[in-house]
């Protein structure tokens, strides 16, 4: 009797985009500062429902030697994901970037929705700035905004 092997062979595919767009400031930062539109650029490589990527924004791109990490999923209509800048930075009473290398940034956190036949994205995004134990439970001080992305080649 022949022997037939079957060798089953998924292959991964990994699919680059690139989208653009802006966030502004909301809750949390001065009113000077509240609506501020920066743009951004965001490169990820989607492997199934996950993705990996960097980010750059008109904001800090003149401060980092390096672009802000990214890591997150899409599930049907909607795109989560978490930024993280290489250091943590905040502008001084002139508004001026200052930069403490020393101190991890903030894991900031996107969840968007997919318009568009999902070639647009709307969304909020928050970061936790600082934690304090209270009772039984924590207390967070919450920054946050909103963004908008479009897919672009």
């Amino acid at each position: 009797m022949n022997q037939i092997n079957i060798q089953h062979v998924m292959k991964t595919v990994h699919k680059k985009q690139n989208w653009e767009g802006s966030f502004t400031y909301q809750e949390g930062y001065e009113v000077n500062e509240q609506y501020t539109e920066v743009k951004f650029k965001m490169e990820i490589i989607l492997t199934g429902n996950s993705f990996t990527g960097t980010s750059t924004d008109t904001e800090s791109q003149n401060v980092f030697n390096k672009p802000t990490k990214i890591h997150g999923f899409v599930d049907d209509e909607k795109i989560s994901f978490v930024m993280k800048y290489p250091c943590t930075y905040f502008k001084d009473d002139k508004g001026e970037i200052i930069l403490d290398p020393s101190t991890e940034h903030p894991d900031i956190h996107y969840l968007g929705f997919f318009e568009d036949n999902k070639t647009y994205v709307r969304g909020n995004w928050e970061m936790t700035i600082h934690e304090e134990k209270y009772g039984d439970g924590y207390l967070d001080e919450i920054v946050n905004g909103e963004f908008e992305m479009r897919i672009y080649s």
